[in-house]
């Protein structure tokens, strides 16, 4: 279920095993095919486009196709950015390490955190469900890392996915990225959490 790092400075952390990222290899199948697509048909329209115009101004559609080329590039680059730096989460018995999407891997020592949660999504499958990780008002201020607005995009999606119930947290993993089922997941990091924080289990809310 789980693997055994060792970081440089650091105590050895286990991380949880990751699910094959399909979701965002599938997007970003999809995304390259369409902007493929766009890509060859502006080609197709503006082929032999002269440089210049007859009044001699430089002529903007000879450049249209280069400019979708590199609009359509900085996209798939993009969509690639979710496939090699899918979701991250280990424990050791300092504090978790998590990257709830693609943009940055929060370190939250335990000193700062106050509850750690899982609920599952009204109406949807047992597994789909989100890990919630409260943190106290000193996070980032002395060690760790402070979840910004970016690092936040999941527990938003949560918020809205549970009807509220991820209200009062500071960030979200959804626990379908992860190999085993919520409650071994859960499980697993509350045998790293200490005494004063709280682990609550809402999968069967």
């Amino acid at each position: 279920m789980t693997k055994r790092t060792r970081r440089e400075g650091a105590a050895e952390w286990v991380v949880l095993r990751r699910r094959l990222p399909r979701r965002a290899v599938v997007r970003l199948a999809a995304f390259a095919a369409l902007w493929s697509v766009v890509t060859g048909m502006t080609a197709i329209l503006f082929t032999g486009e002269p440089s210049t115009l007859d009044s001699g101004a430089a002529n903007p559609a000879a450049g249209a196709t280069g400019f979708v080329a590199l609009i359509a590039s900085l996209g798939v680059a993009s969509a690639m950015v979710t496939v090699v730096r899918p979701p991250q989460l280990a424990v050791n018995h300092y504090g978790v390490m998590v990257r709830p999407a693609s943009y940055r891997t929060l370190l939250l020592p335990w000193v700062h955190v106050e509850e750690v949660a899982a609920v599952t999504v009204p109406d949807r499958g047992a597994g789909d469900g989100y890990l919630l990780i409260a943190c106290d008002d000193y996070m980032g201020r002395h060690s760790g890392d402070r979840p910004r607005f970016a690092d936040q995009a999941v527990l938003r999606e949560a918020n809205r996915s549970t009807e509220g119930r991820a209200s009062g947290f500071d960030v979200a993993v959804r626990l379908t990225d992860f190999h085993h089922d919520p409650r071994t997941i859960l499980s697993e990091v509350a045998r790293y959490a200490p005494d004063h924080v709280q682990v609550v289990d809402r999968l069967d809310d």
